[in-house]
C-alpha cells in the first residue's frame, strides 16, 4: 500500500508520497510526477508536459503559451518544448 502524506498550509492542500515522486497541489490545481529533482509530467489547467528523464520538458499537449491555439508538439531530443513554442 502507498503511503501517501498530505500537508495543508495558507488554505493548500498538498498530497504527496513519501519519496516525493507524485505531487497533487490543490491551490495551483497541478498533478506533478517528479523522478528526484526533475519533473517528468506536469497536468495543469494547460494541458500536459512530459519530460525526459533529465527533466528536458519535450511533448506538450495541451495550450500553446505563445498564442493558446490547442495542439499537440514534440520537440527534437535537445531542445525544450515549450521554448521552441514561445520562440
Amino acid at each position: 500500500m502507498a503511503i501517501i502524506k498530505s500537508v495543508q498550509h495558507s488554505g493548500a492542500v498538498r498530497t504527496s508520497t513519501l519519496s516525493g515522486n507524485i505531487e497533487l497541489n490543490e491551490a495551483t490545481g497541478e498533478l506533478i510526477v517528479r523522478n528526484g529533482a526533475n519533473v517528468l509530467t506536469r497536468v495543469n489547467s494547460e494541458g500536459f508536459t512530459y519530460s525526459d528523464s533529465a527533466g528536458l520538458k519535450r511533448i506538450r499537449i495541451g495550450l500553446n503559451p505563445a498564442d493558446s491555439s490547442v495542439g499537440e508538439w514534440i520537440s527534437k531530443p535537445t531542445i525544450d518544448v515549450i521554448e521552441a513554442l514561445t520562440s
